[in-house]
């Protein structure tokens, strides 16, 4: 039975996690400084929890799944106690950081000859029939047919560090650029006094986008906590293209302005347009 250590347990992790051990995989994850809801999950996958030094002993592959402020610090942590492994496991950071940082992480691993992957998660958390793709890039071949033949849609796409986070980035720059910019737009709109016409215009003239904006929107209310960091990310993976990274930048701060508006309630200001906009009255 394959070890698969997976860090840390929130909504993906977890969710990816489950997968594995449903597919016989034995899965061990670290909570330290996790939370209660983090344990939580974790037993409702099936993981073993075990601590830091365990986990790179008896794990073949880890999948680092945090949030991206985190990947540095957390890549750094388990890199010094796999270091004096024999045999050491293959660390694959799964999380969404632009390609320069994923280079950083990998100044921890490739001088001293530790495996490490480039990886990307697309999509939403395994469910019955359905498992996002993870794009890896590196020297992994191996790594991609052991998840895979576990369920996951793995895909080698290039042996350069790197790869896979630039996948990540450009589609990640789309999916949730655009409901930034259509928030945006709503927001002013509405303080503008032309809410009602905007909203009309945008299904009259632009029915699909409407129909991508009202579907993600709403959900996006208690994620933009994280994607602010997300934006961060992209707005590096931009640097060289001139006005772009202070675009992604901006949606950043537009995130945290929402997630501040979620966490204040469904009555606060910014809730209430957004809501008008995604799901207006008949």
């Amino acid at each position: 039975m394959v070890t698969i250590a997976v860090i840390a347990m929130g909504e993906m992790g977890s969710g990816v996690a489950k997968r594995l051990v449903e597919q016989g995989a034995r899965v061990v994850t670290s909570l330290d400084g996790r939370s209660g809801a983090s344990a939580e999950r974790a037993h409702e996958a099936g993981v073993e929890m075990v601590n830091d030094a365990e986990l790179v002993q008896q794990a073949e592959i880890i999948l680092s799944i945090v949030p991206p402020a985190a990947a540095v610090a957390t890549a750094t942590r388990f890199a010094a106690l796999i270091a004096p492994l024999e045999r050491p496991p293959v660390y694959v950071d799964c999380n969404a950081i632009a390609p320069q940082t994923l280079k950083e992480i990998a100044g921890a691993f490739v001088p001293h000859k530790l495996p490490i992957l480039d990886g990307s998660i697309i999509g939403i958390p395994p469910r019955p029939g359905y498992s996002p793709k993870l794009y890896l890039s590196g020297d992994g071949a191996g790594t991609a047919e052991t998840l895979k033949g576990l369920g996951l849609d793995a895909r080698l796409v290039s042996s350069d560090l790197g790869d896979a986070s630039a996948l990540k980035m450009a589609f990640a720059g789309i999916t949730k650029g655009f409901q930034a910019l259509g928030a945006a737009m709503a927001i002013g709109a509405a303080r503008g006094g032309a809410a009602t016409l905007f909203l009309t215009e945008v299904r009259e003239t632009l029915p699909s986008l409407y129909d991508f904006l009202a579907k993600m929107l709403p959900s996006m209310y208690a994620k933009a906590y994280r994607w602010d960091d997300e934006m961060l990310e992209i707005s590096r993976f931009l640097e060289p293209e001139e006005g772009a990274a202070e675009m992604l930048s901006g949606a950043g701060a537009l995130f945290r302005s929402i997630a501040a508006a979620h966490r204040a309630g469904p009555d606060s200001e910014i809730i209430q347009i957004l809501n008008a906009f995604v799901a207006p009255q008949a």
